[in-house]
């Protein structure tokens, strides 16, 4: 987490049983506990000064726990709306270019904030890297769609499938009424191991992998 997460705050509600008011606080900075519960390096822990005692809190698996409350809830939570920034009487309109982790968030905190944002990705399924770099083993699908759905609760739209840039163009989406626009298409890109062979037929980036089969090219 950023080092100005209210670590403690969320720690005590959980301590405290209360489970959807520390996811609350979590996602002041964070929309996506349950995706980071499972992933994060944990430099939180690294920097708790729990640890010159004997052992740094855990952290991470604190919030792992509180996310996985909230999934299995029967209501999840879902953040307050501001009334809504209109134009003409309707929500303003803001386009979002690439559903990865950071047009989501972005997407996440516009729509608490009365904005009416759409997510324009030109893949099959929203969520990036999140969906399409990590094997499933480690990151369930169903959680990063859980994740996801809690934006579509705030009335975030998500189109897939459309390209900025061949499918729509920033022209046509102005004239769709969008008046602010957020490019997030990421770098989705396997560096290279600089050695001999690396480019011999059959070899390819742990990220072009991942992507097929994430994508279901490859089993």
């Amino acid at each position: 987490c950023p080092a100005h997460v209210p670590v403690q705050a969320y720690l005590r509600k959980a301590r405290q049983g209360k489970y959807q008011e520390a996811v609350g606080l979590i996602k002041t900075q964070n929309p996506f506990p349950a995706v980071c519960g499972r992933i994060c390096n944990k430099r939180c822990e690294a920097a708790c000064t729990r640890g010159t005692i004997d052992e740094p809190v855990a952290i991470d698996d604190v919030k792992r726990f509180i996310a996985e409350k909230d999934l299995e809830a029967e209501y999840r939570y879902v953040p307050e709306v501001i009334p809504p920034t209109t134009r003409g009487g309707f929500p303003e309109k803001i386009a979002i270019v690439g559903a990865g982790p950071a047009g989501l968030t972005c997407a996440y905190y516009l729509a608490t904030m009365g904005y009416a944002p759409t997510v324009f990705e030109r893949e099959e399924k929203p969520g990036g890297m999140m969906a399409y770099g990590i094997p499933a083993y480690k990151l369930p699908r169903d959680v990063v769609e859980a994740e996801i759905d809690i934006l579509r609760e705030l009335g975030v739209e998500i189109r897939c499938g459309v390209e900025v840039g061949k499918d729509v163009t920033i022209a046509q989406l102005r004239q769709e009424g969008f008046r602010g626009f957020y490019v997030a298409v990421g770098l989705q890109s396997g560096g290279r191991l600089n050695i001999p062979g690396d480019d011999a037929q059959g070899v390819t980036a742990g990220i072009d992998f991942m992507r097929r089969v994430n994508g279901g090219q490859e089993t």
